[in-house]
C-alpha cells in the first residue's frame, strides 16, 4: 500500500480532460473506510463538474466504484477489513479523495456491503456484458449512486409510503426508464414500494423494461405519448420522476400527470414549476433532488444551490439502511459497457458520454 495511482483532471473543459497521476494515500477517517478499488463506474456527473468548472486542475475524480475494505475507523460499527463493498462519493471537486483511485475513502452511509460467498470475482471482458446480478465488482461499481439517488427522491421528495398495501393500485411514472437511474428506479419502485410503474423509451428498450417490473412502456418519440399515458394511469398516478430532466421532458412529465388532482413530482436537475407551463388548479408537490447533500450539507451543482436538511437525511437513511439491504438480492444493473483496465479507459468514457453514445447501458472498467 504504498503508492496509489487515480485519474485526475487536466484543468482543460474541452479535450483530454483526464490524466494519471501518483497521489498520496488518504488517511481513514474515524468515520470513514479506506478501500482497494477493483472496479469503477462512470456517470454523467463525473465530466460535467469538469466541463462546467466544479472541479480544477488535478482534482481526483470518479463517484462510483466497487473494491475491498482495507482499514475501518475507529467510529464505524458495520463494516470490517476484507469487506466486499460499492461506494459513491462526490468526487471530481477536491484533490484528497476520488473514486478512480486505487485507495479512496468511502463513507458507510453511502456504501453498500455484498456477500462474497454469492461474489464471482473474475473480471468481465472487455466489451458488452448483459445485465448483472451484483455479484461482480463492476455489477456493485455500476449502481451505488444511482441506488443512492432513488433513495433521496422516492424516498424523502416524493414521500412514498412504504406501507405497500397502501401503494396498491397506485401509479409511478417515471419518464426515461432507459437510463441508468431510471432502470433502477423502475425496479425500487417495484420491489420497496409495491407501485404500478409506467416508464418511457425507445421502443428497443420495450423488452428490457417490462423484465424488470415496468407494467408499461410508452415510446417517448410518439407524439401521443402523453395522451397514451393519460389513458393507461388517468388519476391514478400518484408520483413521477423524470429521469432525463430538461424542460421538455418534465413538462411532459407534469402534463401526463394532469388527471390526478394531487401528485408528487420529482427530477434530478432542479426543474420546478417556475421552468414549464403550469395549471394554478392543481396542487403539485415539487422535488429538486441531488444526492450529494444526504450528508447533511447544503452544496450547489453549476451554480444551483442545493438545500439539506435533518428530515431529508433521515428519510434517505431509512431508506438505504432499513428499505434497500432486503430487496439488494433482487435488483440487477442496467446492461454494461466493459473498457480495457487502467484509469486510461476514464478519458474514453467521458467522451462517450459527452457524445451520447450510451444508451441503457453503464460504462465500467477495472483498475
Amino acid at each position: 500500500m504504498s503508492t496509489n495511482t487515480a485519474a485526475i483532471a487536466t484543468g482543460s473543459t474541452d479535450k483530454n480532460l483526464t490524466t494519471i497521476a501518483n497521489v498520496a494515500i488518504p488517511i481513514v477517517p474515524k468515520d470513514g473506510l479506506l478501500v482497494k478499488g477493483v472496479a469503477y463506474a462512470t456517470n454523467p456527473t463525473d465530466w460535467k463538474h469538469l466541463v462546467y468548472k466544479m472541479g480544477g486542475k488535478g482534482v481526483r475524480l470518479g463517484s462510483d466504484a466497487a473494491g475491498i475494505v482495507e482499514e475501518v475507523g475507529s467510529n464505524v460499527q458495520d463494516f470490517k477489513k476484507g469487506d466486499y463493498v460499492s461506494t459513491f462519493m462526490r468526487g471530481n471537486i477536491n484533490d484528497n479523495n476520488g473514486a478512480f483511485s486505487d485507495y479512496f475513502i468511502a463513507e458507510p452511509n453511502t456504501t453498500i456491503k455484498y456477500n462474497k460467498q454469492s461474489f464471482n470475482n473474475e473480471a468481465l471482458k472487455v466489451g458488452k456484458s448483459p445485465s448483472d446480478k451484483l455479484n461482480t465488482f463492476e455489477g456493485a461499481a455500476s449502481v451505488t449512486l444511482g441506488l443512492a439517488t432513488i433513495g433521496v427522491s422516492l424516498g424523502h421528495h416524493l414521500a412514498i409510503p412504504t406501507d405497500k398495501s397502501v401503494n396498491a393500485g397506485k401509479f409511478i411514472l417515471i419518464w426515461g426508464g432507459a437510463t441508468a437511474t431510471g432502470f433502477l428506479a423502475i425496479q425500487v419502485a417495484k420491489l420497496v414500494y409495491g407501485l404500478k410503474v409506467i416508464t418511457t423509451a425507445s421502443k428497443k428498450h420495450n423488452e428490457s423494461l417490462s423484465s424488470i417490473g415496468a407494467d408499461y412502456v410508452f415510446d417517448y418519440n410518439d407524439a401521443e405519448v402523453v395522451n397514451q399515458i393519460k389513458k393507461v394511469g388517468g388519476s391514478n398516478i400518484k408520483y413521477g420522476l423524470d429521469c432525463v430532466s430538461n424542460q421538455e421532458t418534465f413538462q411532459a412529465l407534469y402534463d401526463a400527470t394532469s388527471e390526478t388532482s394531487e401528485v408528487n413530482l420529482d427530477n434530478l436537475l432542479c426543474l420546478g414549476a417556475k421552468d414549464i407551463k403550469t395549471d394554478p388548479s392543481r396542487k403539485v408537490k415539487y422535488g429538486d433532488t441531488m444526492v450529494y447533500v444526504v450528508d447533511g450539507n447544503d452544496t450547489q451543482f453549476a451554480g444551483i444551490p442545493v438545500k439539506s436538511s435533518p428530515e431529508l437525511v433521515s428519510d434517505y437513511r431509512k431508506f438505504w439502511k432499513n428499505l434497500l439491504p432486503p430487496v439488494m438480492d433482487q435488483i440487477v444493473s442496467t446492461k454494461l459497457r466493459v473498457l480495457k483496465p487502467g484509469f486510461e479507459s476514464v478519458e474514453e468514457a467521458f467522451s462517450l458520454l459527452r457524445e451520447n453514445k450510451v444508451s441503457c447501458e453503464k460504462i465500467v472498467f477495472r483498475s
